[in-house]
């Protein structure tokens, strides 16, 4: 998140929501493990906020070493794009492909990507 706001306020708002949106399942992913154990609905959710907090306490240090090593950026984002890409290659999608058909995932994938594009266009 701090390397995005280096690129520009409406990129790094971008990116900030584009990464709330992905901690949400993330969160509920926690959550509804731990309620059927006996782990109390507040609990749990503050648990799931917990696993997230690294997120914003790290972006303010992020964006200042990004601001010092402003030469840098292009090289940060490249490197933060590329392990989110890879992440959703070589993680995310072989586990949908087992769930789900080539189409429906393909379609998902379509429809996510254009969603994010057209975030993009509304904000820039």
């Amino acid at each position: 998140m701090g390397v995005s706001f280096v690129g520009g306020q409406s990129f790094g708002l971008l990116i900030t929501l584009a990464i709330a949106v992905h901690n949400i399942p993330e969160g509920l992913a926690i959550s509804l493990v731990m309620v059927p154990k006996g782990i109390s609905v507040m609990r749990a959710a503050g648990w799931s906020i917990f696993s997230s907090l690294p997120q914003p306490l790290m972006a303010v240090p992020a964006f200042l070493f990004v601001e010092a090593f402003k030469p840098l950026l292009p090289v940060g984002l490249g490197f933060a794009a590329g392990a989110m890409i890879w992440l959703a290659v070589a993680e995310i999608l072989p586990d949908a492909l087992k769930d789900a058909s080539r189409e429906e995932v393909a379609t998902l994938l379509t429809v996510s990507v254009a969603a994010m594009l057209a975030l993009q266009v509304l904000l820039g």
